[in-house]
């Protein structure tokens, strides 16, 4: 566990940086950080320096908060326990970018699982959007952002590589 302090040095960004990534992510406000919770905000952190805008991340970050919440992934025996699994290291495939929680089953999977039942049924006393969030468009929603991410992260790699090779000759 660190101090604010600490975290700030080990992040190399000040301490108001990290209570404005707190507050615009809804992070709580400790008095000790833990791994998980350094991991994060340095996830943040490079996702921005790979010109992912802070905007594209918020939302992101609820879309992946709504899909731990309706997949019932959340534990919350600690108050990070959105946080806590970024330190693991694990397959990325299972797991969710931000928060690292593992899915249970790959996310790059497309096909359905044999056996379920298509059939027409009767209709449902209430429409899908007042029976509350629907975990497949969820997931759609997720994988379509994490695309976006990775084609930004992808394009400014090239250009910070770049950027890199002519500071050394500097």
């Amino acid at each position: 566990m660190t101090s604010m302090t600490e975290l700030a040095k080990r992040l190399g960004r000040p301490a108001v940086w990290i209570a404005g990534v707190q507050k615009r992510f809804g992070l709580p406000v400790l008095e000790s950080y833990s791994e998980g919770y350094e991991a994060f905000l340095r996830k943040i952190l490079h996702l921005r320096v790979l010109g992912v805008s802070e905007e594209s991340l918020r939302e992101f970050w609820a879309v992946e908060r709504k899909l731990i919440e309706v997949l019932h992934l959340d534990s919350q025996s600690s108050p990070t326990w959105m946080l806590d699994a970024c330190s693991v290291a694990a397959d990325p495939d299972r797991r969710l970018l931000l928060s690292n929680i593992d899915l249970g089953f790959p996310l790059p999977a497309t096909d359905l699982q044999i056996g379920l039942n298509f059939a027409a049924s009767s209709p449902e006393l209430f429409a899908g959007k007042e029976m509350g969030e629907d975990a497949l468009r969820l997931i759609s929603d997720y994988r379509t952002r994490l695309a976006g991410i990775f084609l930004s992260v992808a394009s400014e790699s090239r250009i910070l590589r770049d950027a890199l090779k002519w500071g050394k000759e500097l």
